[in-house]
């Protein structure tokens, strides 16, 4: 499906998975987790379904049904040892820092919001692209994370734009479920963690194959 013809006032990126190919620090620090509680690593492939909630959302698929004691001690040192292992990995996906570029030509405003914690989500995307490249960058809270819809609208009011018109870019069903429940324009994007069967299940508006594809 083609995208809406008439360019939106804002660009809302998830970052895991959409702007940054985190998945192998995020396996990397999961792993070495488990070996420490004594259980099995799970494979790089399975993280794809696992990752994309917040780290206590990873550690409760990790688990499963199994270990429910281990469950706190897990988040803990996944939290520490990620933390630690944030940036070994992770870089950008080919053609993201272009299509930012494209964007910021046009007008568009730029944000990025993300499960990752704040201070971690600042530190990946200052890692990547110079700070005024983004308007607003936002990480999750103890109280609130996607797909609560309350950092978008709260994003859209700061950058004086309309839900309406602002595109939620993301990989995940959690992201096409933020972008309903704020009244924002989702595009679902197949380059990061989920297929596009996943994304059209959950009712994405537009699902991208390339980051060139966005502008």
């Amino acid at each position: 499906m083609s995208l809406p013809r008439q360019l939106p006032q804002a660009c809302l990126f998830d970052l895991d998975g959409t702007l940054v190919d985190s998945l192998p620090d995020v396996a990397a620090a999961l792993n070495e987790c488990l070996d420490l509680l004594g259980l099995d690593p799970r494979p790089l492939d399975q993280y794809r379904y696992l990752a994309g909630d917040g780290i206590p959302a990873l550690c409760r698929r990790v688990l499963r049904d199994s270990h429910p004691h281990l469950l706190n001690r897990l988040i803990e040192l996944a939290r520490a040892r990620y933390r630690a292992g944030l940036l070994c990995q992770t870089t950008p996906f080919p053609g993201i820092s272009t299509l930012l570029g494209r964007l910021r030509d046009k007008g568009v405003r730029l944000a990025v919001l993300s499960n990752k914690p704040h201070d971690m989500t600042l530190r990946v995307v200052h890692a990547f692209w110079p700070a005024d490249w983004f308007d607003r960058i936002q990480g999750c809270d103890e109280e609130r994370r996607k797909p609560d819809p309350y950092h978008v609208l709260q994003i859209c009011g700061a950058l004086h734009v309309d839900p309406a018109r602002t595109w939620l870019v993301g990989d995940t069903p959690t992201d096409v479920l933020t972008a309903a429940r704020s009244g924002t324009i989702c595009i679902g994007v197949t380059w990061g963690f989920r297929p596009r069967a996943d994304l059209e299940a959950a009712g994405a508006q537009y699902i991208l194959e390339h980051p060139e594809d966005l502008a």
